[in-house]
């Protein structure tokens, strides 16, 4: 039950303040009417005038700064400041100390030394509300060419072109080009043969034959037989063995040399701008080199405080 009360409640002020902006527009076109004394044929003007307005409007919060592009077909007067705060269900509506003209197709920068709480909207002089948007910014990287050769020990030119713009002034205003290859290994695959040769040493001995007779069964019978006596050591005999067979191993290497960050632009405020640059990418100059490998070399836009990337192009790379 409480918590159908509370959205109650809740419902209930915003429909007051969605109420109470509309009761500002309205009472802002209601004094505009009167105090020129306009008949209702010019109020039928003004109010087809009114529909004609469209302002750009971008927030640079941290610069106190409200960027403000007429991209309608008629000139706008603002004449005052709207903060809407949907969780605190409060609208704090302000006054500009002196009105702003902005003619047709023009564009101006306010600036603001106290902003309104919650989402900024600013109004004109005809009642018509336009959302201040915060400002971000745009980034796009191209690398031309986008397909590249290289011979062992070898280089290519590319062309970096890095397209910025800041509707906000930035935190950080340096812009690094970091390179990093993807794949750019070349692999080498050998099979050889290897002969291993092992010495043996072996002790030799050396005697005498003797040939003695054996009598058996009382001497009715006798036996020769030979034996060797007097065993003596004869010196150390030596034996070689040789034995050969096949192997197989591969070297794998990186036929790219690398690549170093590259300050490709420094921002200190809103800014919009176009940076191109040269680079050259570089082979290795291995003692082998096999045709047909290929890989990616991709260049990012990175912001060098805090590190997030803005933009990036690829480069594909082949080994010929």
């Amino acid at each position: 039950m409480d918590g159908a009360r509370r959205k109650a409640i809740s419902v209930m002020f915003m429909t007051f303040i969605a109420v109470s902006i509309l009761a500002a527009t309205f009472i802002t076109m209601y004094l505009y009417l009167t105090q020129h004394n306009l008949t209702a044929t010019e109020a039928q003007r003004i109010y087809a005038e009114a529909a004609q307005e469209r302002l750009e409007v971008i927030l640079d919060r941290r610069a106190g700064d409200i960027l403000i592009n007429n991209t309608g077909g008629i000139g706008v007067t603002l004449k005052y400041l709207v903060g809407l705060d949907s969780s605190a269900k409060t609208a704090d509506i302000r006054e500009l100390s002196t009105p702003v003209i902005i003619p047709a197709g023009s564009g101006i920068t306010l600036h603001v030394t106290e902003f309104p709480s919650g989402e900024l909207y600013v109004m004109s002089e005809r009642g018509n509300l336009f959302k201040a948007i915060p400002g971000g910014f745009s980034f796009e990287l191209e690398a031309s060419p986008a397909n590249i050769t290289l011979t062992r020990g070898g280089s290519a030119t590319i062309t970096l072109k890095l397209k910025a713009a800041l509707l906000r002034t930035p935190k950080s205003g340096i812009i690094l080009l970091v390179a990093r290859p993807e794949g750019c290994l070349m692999t080498r695959t050998l099979t050889t043969t290897l002969t291993t040769t092992a010495t043996l040493t072996v002790a030799g001995v050396q005697g005498q034959y003797a040939t003695l007779t054996v009598v058996t069964g009382q001497g009715f019978a006798s036996t020769l037989i030979t034996v060797v006596t007097g065993l003596a050591p004869a010196g150390m005999a030596t034996s070689t063995i040789t034995t050969s067979y096949a192997t197989t191993y591969t070297t794998t290497a990186s036929f790219m040399k690398t690549i170093q960050p590259i300050t490709i632009m420094t921002f200190t405020t809103r800014t919009m701008a176009t940076v191109i640059v040269p680079v050259t990418l570089m082979a290795e100059n291995l003692g082998w080199w096999i045709g047909g490998p290929e890989c990616f070399i991709v260049y990012k836009a990175v912001n060098a405080t805090s590190g997030s990337v803005l933009a990036e192009a690829w480069i594909k790379v082949k080994a010929q």
